[in-house]
Formats: C-alpha cells, sequence, structure tokens
C-alpha cells in the first residue's frame, strides 16, 4: 500500500522513532525534532527543528504533508518544559497541521488520560486530547499504557538497578495492574491509522496479556539472570530511594506522579485492542534479554542535555 506523506514529531525518539521505521522506504518521511543531527535514517527521512518561538518557521516541516504524527509531550516540569507548555506547543502544531492542509492527526496520548485528574502528567495529556477532537480534522487518538523495546526508559532502568543491587523495592505489594506493549505492535497501530484506520476514534492499545507490575518486574529478574531481592515498600521509602539514586545519575529516575499513576493502575485499560507478542515471551528471548539494563537510560540526558 502506497503512505502519504508523514510528519512525525520525534523520530529521532522511542515511539516516533519505531513509526518513522515502519513507514521509511515506502513513505515521504519527515521528523519534527530537538535534535535534528540526530538523524539515525539518513536520507530516508528530512529532520526538521521545532521552532516555538517562531511557528511560521515550520511551515517547511508541514507543506504537502498530509497525516501529522504528534507524540510530542514532557514526562515532568522541568525548567521551562512543563505540562502547561507542552499543551501550549501542542495547540501550534495543531494549528500549523490544519493551516497547511494536513488530512488526518494521529496522537499519541496515554491509557487513562483525563482533564479532571488530579496528576499532571495524565489532566494535560487529556486537554492534548480534547483539543486534537475538536480540531476540525480526522484523528486517531492512540492510548497505549507501557511500551517496551529498544531505548525504553522505564523497563529499561528495572533491569539496569535489578543487574546492580542486591535488594529492588517496589511500590506497596506491586499487585497493580500494567499492560505492557512492544513498540514494534504499537507503531504497526500507528501505521494502520497513518493509512486511514481507525478514523476518529480513542483507541486503548495493550499487548495480549496483562501483567501484576510485581509479576512483570520479576519476568525482567529472571530474564537478566538478576539474584536481587524484590522487597515492597511503603512509596515515600522507595521515592527517597529514586531519588538518591537520581543524584548519583544525574537523572529524575521516577516521579511521585508518576508512581500514583503506576500503582492507581492508570496503566491499565479496559477493552483495548490487543496486538504484539506477550511480554513474557518478548523479554526472554536472548537478543532483548541481553540488552535489557546494559547501561542506564537517562530522561535528562535524552531530551534537555545537547546531543553529542
Amino acid at each position: 500500500m502506497a503512505h502519504p506523506r508523514v510528519l512525525i514529531t520525534g523520530a529521532s525518539g522511542f515511539i516516533g522513532g519505531a513509526i518513522a521505521e515502519r513507514l521509511a522506504g515506502r513513505a515521504d518521511v519527515r521528523s519534527l525534532t530537538s535534535h535534528p543531527a540526530k538523524n539515525r535514517f539518513g536520507d530516508r527521512v528530512r529532520s526538521f527543528p521545532y521552532d516555538f518561538d517562531r511557528p511560521e518557521r515550520m511551515a517547511d516541516a508541514f507543506s504537502g504533508v498530509e497525516v501529522f504524527v504528534n507524540s510530542y509531550y514532557v514526562r515532568f516540569n522541568y525548567g521551562t518544559a512543563t505540562f502547561e507548555r507542552a499543551v501550549e506547543q501542542t495547540r501550534s502544531l495543531v494549528a500549523r497541521a490544519r493551516e497547511a492542509g494536513v488530512r488526518k492527526i494521529v496522537h499519541v496520548s496515554v491509557s487513562n488520560a483525563d482533564e479532571r485528574s488530579d496528576l499532571p502528567y495524565y489532566c494535560n495529556k487529556g486537554r492534548i486530547e480534547r483539543l486534537v477532537r475538536e480540531c476540525g480534522l480526522d484523528h486517531t487518538i492512540l492510548r497505549p499504557a507501557i511500551v517496551v523495546g529498544p531505548g525504553d526508559i522505564l523497563l529499561n532502568n528495572i533491569a539496569f538497578f535489578l543487574r546492580r543491587l542486591p535488594v529492588f523495592t517496589i511500590f506497596g505489594g506491586g499487585k497493580y495492574r500494567v499492560q505492557p506493549m512492544t513498540v514494534e505492535a504499537f507503531a504497526d497501530v500507528a501505521v494502520e491509522a497513518v493509512d486511514g484506520g481507525h478514523r476518529n476514534v480513542t483507541l486503548p492499545v495493550a499487548g495480549p496479556s496483562d501483567w501484576v507490575f510485581l509479576d512483570m518486574v520479576r519476568a525482567v529478574r529472571a530474564a537478566v539472570g538478576s539474584r536481587a531481592l524484590i522487597v515492597p515498600a511503603p512509596a515515600a521509602i522507595a521515592l527517597a530511594g529514586l531519588r538518591v539514586a537520581g543524584l548519583l545519575l544525574g537523572d529524575v529516575v521516577l516521579t511521585s506522579d508518576e508512581v500514583k499513576g503506576l500503582t492507581r493502575e492508570y496503566l491499565y485499560a479496559a477493552d483495548p485492542v490487543r496486538r504484539g507478542l506477550d511480554f513474557g515471551s518478548w523479554v526472554e528471548q536472548p537478543t532483548v534479554a541481553s540488552m535489557l539494563g546494559r547501561r542506564y537510560e537517562g530522561e535528562l540526558a535524552r531530551h534537555f542535555r545537547p546531543a553529542r
């Protein structure tokens, strides 16, 4: 099938990169990114820089584009990168898309995004969903829970600590449900939306089975050959340990709001579209297990520090 001209935010990143990989070579793919120099696709993907101070300068990126794939957001407030600003910047991107004659937006959200949430991450994700729905263009809003694969932060860093520490603390009893999905499977659903499927819907997406977080951590431990003792701990104690780790690593490992979202089962949705390989089968593959946790994947290094 011939693909339309597509603009993707963050093709140098984890999810955007997986979608670009699926489309590159079969479509005219462009990327809007903070790090145009990090274009691993060569001439298969044209990179353009964000310019929110002068949004008219992004017109070339949108010129002739038929589908805009948006995964732009922030994990937490850091300096001038805030949830509020991410909402307004997304509003600017959507306006540029509408002005350029884009016919469809494929938006990457998160499970249980809700403007009424007391957690800013989920609240502002909900606000962005609304502006996408109300923009007047065809759209697909995809709501993954946990997306895993080469370069993901959460699972990789769980493996990183399991490989190095004798004790791994887990929030509460770890019995909250999660829905891991491979990044390749998620990219496949996104490409279906790019090709015209899933029109004007909000779609929870997940892997083929639900997991309890404790069991997911145990599966990672077994896959990487760790003997770490997994110990339930009150959230305050576990977060204190993560803050110390963050100071040593020069990063924000996990925020209190992310912990609340996890333990409240925000990373679980009823009746999602299910695709891809089961997490247990995926993580035990030798090629996956051998690469997980070999190095720490830092949010600040990835998004807030100059490319080298």
